[in-house]
């Protein structure tokens, strides 16, 4: 159970974090997307089919993600937006005295 409710503080942090490409946060939406949206592989009016291909995705789904926050936990900059070299002039902040 509380390695449950450390899995979702993660992803709840991962989200959250402004460094984080938008890419990969989208990710996390595709399963939740799929189940929400009802447009699926299988229809749900079939009576089993129609729910193991909603589990089905977030079965394959589930060790991309996994991956991911264990990349983003050992602070892996491939997860990271580009950022500025912090010894880098800002030509737009510059002004010549």
């Amino acid at each position: 159970m509380s390695r449950s409710i450390t899995t979702v503080v993660r992803i709840i942090q991962f989200m959250k974090d402004s460094d984080v490409k938008i890419s990969k946060k989208a990710l996390f939406l595709v399963p939740i997307a799929y189940l929400i949206f009802p447009f699926d592989l299988v229809g749900d009016f079939f009576p089993v089919l129609g729910q193991i291909d909603d589990i089905a995705v977030f079965i394959v789904m589930w060790p991309v993600l996994r991956s991911l926050l264990n990349k983003y936990n050992n602070g892996d900059p491939d997860l990271e937006k580009n950022k500025k070299d912090p010894d880098a002039i800002d030509i737009d902040d510059y002004t010549v005295e």
